[in-house]
């Protein structure tokens, strides 16, 4: 199965913003500012009269005399963009078995892989770089394309379901109206899920082109060096799981003319996922319409932990670049819960 998106809701074209071209040509003179009372700065002309005394957002930079619209400090964007594109191809499988005596099964694969240029159109989630923008530059789109965060190229799934053959109609203890009730009526049901963990994207919050440029500094990876400090097979929580010396050193930003040449996610990936859940139930039946069913909900049942993508620093700026931040997916819960059917 395979889908083609266009038109997506995104964030990655703002039409407040600079060519990443005017960093050669003016520099560090992107910082300088415009005097009151002044008609041009390093040959750029003064936007209009009294747009220096207007400036009280952002300073009245030549970067900011640079945009389109030089009155605004932020880079126009609506939540209405749709400038997205993705693509995604699988292989699925299915079987499903139903069984004799109550027994349903259920187990499905999936392998796949999903490109896209914009993961949302939610501002708050994008964060992943000093822009806030979540992208490389919008001038320069086609680099945004890579893995979605949310690619998962290996899912396998089971399903069962067993109605115990106990009780009324079932194969044993179908003698009596109190072993009925007793032990019929029991069903037991789980569902068992592994799949390979999300990529990384690797970024550095610490990137010196001007916010004018809505563009976020991605390291790229050296050639030949080892991006992994220790083995995920056995990993040790307290050292750093991704090496900082297999990437650009932040200080690579100190150019303001340069951003990186990372993609905007990389194929490294975090840790699988395994989870259970199991669920045991019976139903009484009170009347032929009417039944009442009991069941007690195991999520997580064996209590497994997945150090999951967002729980690693992965700002090549940050000293603790690659280490775990402490957080893991959700740990076992159960609960017990009762309903009328009719």
């Amino acid at each position: 199965m395979g889908t083609k998106g266009t038109r997506l809701i995104s964030r990655i074209a703002p039409i407040n913003a600079l060519d990443p071209a005017l960093l050669k040509t003016y520099g560090g003179q992107l910082y300088d500012n415009f005097e009151p009372g002044a008609a041009s700065l390093h040959g750029v002309p003064l936007p209009y009269e009294g747009w220096v005394e207007q400036m009280t957002g952002c300073s009245p930079s030549l970067a900011q005399a640079l945009l389109p619209f030089p009155q605004y400090c932020g880079p126009l964007q609506g939540v209405n963009e749709n400038a997205g594109n993705s693509t995604y191809h699988s292989f699925q499988l299915k079987v499903e078995k139903r069984f004799g005596a109550g027994l349903w099964m259920l187990v499905s694969y999936t392998a796949s892989k999903m490109l896209t240029d914009t993961e949302t159109n939610q501002p708050d989630e994008l964060s992943w770089n000093g822009s806030g923008s979540g992208t490389i530059s919008p001038f320069e789109r086609h680099r945004n394309k890579a893995l979605s965060t949310g690619d998962i190229p290996q899912v396998f799934t089971a399903s069962l379901v067993y109605d115990l053959p106990f009780g009324r109609g079932k194969r044993w203890a179908n003698s009596s109206k109190a072993l009925d009730y007793l032990v019929g009526g029991w069903r037991i049901s789980s569902i068992t899920r592994l799949h390979s963990g999300a990529p990384f994207h690797v970024n550095s919050w610490y990137c010196n082109v001007p916010g004018q440029f809505r563009v976020g500094c991605y390291p790229g990876q050296i050639q030949g060096a080892n991006p992994w400090a220790q083995d995920k097979s056995s990993f040790e929580p307290s050292q750093q799981l991704l090496s900082s010396s297999a990437f650009e050193p932040y200080s690579s930003f100190d150019d303001l003319t340069y951003y990186g040449v990372g993609p905007r996610v990389t194929n490294l990936r975090a840790f699988g996922y395994r989870n259970q859940d199991f669920t045991l139930a019976k139903t009484f039946r009170i009347t032929e319409k009417v039944s009442l069913q009991l069941r007690g909900d195991a999520f997580n049942i064996f209590n497994l932990h997945t150090f999951r993508r967002q729980d690693f620093d992965t700002d090549v700026s940050s000293p603790s670049f690659g280490y775990w931040n402490g957080g893991v997916t959700d740990p076992r819960t159960i609960q017990v819960s009762g309903r009328i059917q009719f």
